[in-house]
């Protein structure tokens, strides 16, 4: 029967050291250290913003900037694009460049809507070099550069 008594008497002594580490834990203020950006999180303080309802300004009695039919024309050459521009009649008729990307070690062009890099095969020629102004063609005809236009 002593050995009973011995489990119970280590059971209770267990339970009220147990409630009284939490109870002098609980008289303890301890408090975390905080960063500075955490500490500045604490002390925010936010006031109420207020909304202020305007009313939209109406104008009245604005005149178009533009006067007329002759300030539309003014900065436009008297010919057609066409005559200006001709479509067809040079070496390399088709193939036109829209844009040239070079940036670092990659270099891009994009030929009659086809994005090409040097080395490419490009319908019956290949790639040989992209410029600044332009790619170098090498195809049946020899090799030729074709511009930007």
């Amino acid at each position: 029967m002593g050995t009973f008594k011995d489990i119970i008497r280590l059971i209770v002594v267990t339970v009220v050291v147990i409630i009284m580490i939490i109870f002098g834990m609980s008289m303890l203020n301890i408090k975390p250290s905080l960063l500075p950006h955490e500490r500045q999180l604490v002390q925010f303080n936010y006031e109420k913003v207020g909304i202020i309802e305007r009313t939209p300004a109406v104008v009245t009695d604005v005149s178009s900037p533009f006067s007329g039919t002759e300030d539309a024309q003014k900065d436009f050459p008297p010919v057609d694009l066409a005559e200006l521009a001709p479509p067809g009649g040079e070496k390399g008729e088709g193939q036109r460049i829209s844009m040239v990307l070079i940036k670092d070690r990659t270099k891009i062009a994009i030929v009659d809507g086809v994005v090409v890099r040097e080395g490419d095969k490009f319908k019956n020629g290949l790639i040989k070099k992209i410029d600044k102004n332009g790619i170098l063609l090498r195809d049946n005809e020899g090799e030729r550069w074709l511009t930007i236009r």
